[in-house]
């Protein structure tokens, strides 16, 4: 089978995260695998490492109507000439540019996954939020597949009228080397113990989702108390935080640390961990620290609770700008060893439900759907 994977941005995030298993798995069965990316980026790279063949043809990250309309048409060529039997897209601009071409082109699978539907972000205004949900009704049109990475995302395209048997959830996985043996994990508390810092990390992009400004309210709340918070990443946004943290004279209890190819090793040298997203799919890095038995407190958003907390019970999820809970939620953690070991163990024992193995299966039983 010849697949071609299409996506917008090409820096390291869980989208990008997600395709780059895709095409390391579906490449390693024997498929032809090729790859378009709307920008440059490091992903591009990743790719080159896996043998994996790119093109780039300019995709904007938010609708410019001039620009979009060059790259259907540049995409629709290229897709002609490659005579793929599949196309799957990922990302909001890219998802509706690359079903469209391949809708042109007749392609027999067009698939695309959500990783988190935009129209769900509730700083969206009316306005907005209304013409995403209409551009997402009216692509899913074209579509002969819509992943969802959450249950979450499922019920929401489903209550705003998108064709239920067009949809399957399958939750992002990771790779089961990733995961942390129980004896290391278990010397790795003792060495935490025995640290008088603690340390609350945040890893991901410095994006308007990720809601950076709960998390810089709740560590103010740290002030005079050995905790540290490490934010690890880079972003649109980076510049404005660096800006606000100096304001806010939080130079000493928060330090950015930049973008780390060893984010796991990063991981391993915290306490806990926190998500303050209004909006996700299922965010990577809630299964990376899973695979590293990392306490997480994260808003209630996208399939977090999926993963996390399904029942309610572990008093692990906190309301989106709920500053006080989160901030108590850590003190919990972080006052408490035998308590954020406990937590911990829970969070290493969910990581095994979320492989790449089981992620690909999944996706190839939806490429296969329909064929004899």
């Amino acid at each position: 089978m010849k697949i071609l994977y299409c996506i917008t941005g090409a820096d390291i995030g869980g989208a990008q995260k997600h395709l780059l298993y895709l095409t390391e798995w579906f490449s390693q069965k024997g498929h032809e695998v090729h790859v378009v990316l709307g920008e440059e980026g490091p992903l591009k790279e990743e790719l080159a490492r896996q043998n994996i063949e790119t093109a780039v043809i300019p995709i904007p990250r938010t609708i410019k109507v001039r620009e979009d309309l060059k790259a259907l048409w540049k995409l629709f060529v290229f897709m002609k000439k490659g005579k793929y039997h599949l196309v799957h897209s990922h990302s909001s601009i890219a998802g509706i540019i690359a079903r469209l071409a391949g809708f042109f082109n007749r392609i027999d699978k067009n698939i695309y996954t959500a990783h988190g539907f935009v129209f769900t972000d509730p700083t969206l205004s009316s306005k907005k939020r209304r013409l995403y949900l209409l551009l997402e009704k009216v692509f899913s049109w074209v579509s002969t597949d819509i992943i969802t990475v959450s249950s979450f995302d499922f019920k929401q395209g489903i209550s705003h009228g998108i064709n239920r048997k067009k949809m399957s959830v399958i939750h992002n996985g990771i790779p089961e080397k990733q995961i942390i043996p129980i004896a290391d994990w278990e010397k790795m508390q003792q060495r935490l113990r025995k640290r008088n810092t603690k340390v609350i990390g945040f890893v991901g992009r410095f994006a308007s989702e990720k809601n950076l400004d709960m998390l810089l309210r709740a560590a103010s709340r740290f002030r005079g108390q050995n905790v540290e918070f490490w934010l690890i990443g880079d972003g649109p946004l980076y510049e404005h935080y660096q800006n606000e943290i100096r304001e806010q004279k939080l130079e000493s209890i928060v330090q950015l640390k930049g973008n780390q190819n060893n984010v796991l090793e990063w991981m391993d040298q915290m306490h806990a961990m926190v998500i303050t997203s209004h909006k996700e799919g299922l965010p990577y890095v809630l299964l990376e620290a899973c695979g590293r038995g990392l306490p997480v407190i994260s808003t209630d958003v996208g399939g977090v609770k999926e993963v996390i907390d399904p029942h309610g019970m572990k008093n692990l999820l906190v309301e989106i700008n709920d500053d006080e809970a989160m901030y108590q939620r850590l003190i919990s953690l972080l006052v408490n060893d035998s308590y954020r070991e406990e937590v911990g163990r829970y969070y290493l024992e969910l990581a095994s439900r979320f492989t790449v193995e089981h992620m690909c299966q999944q996706t190839e039983k939806v490429y296969l759907k329909g064929k004899r």
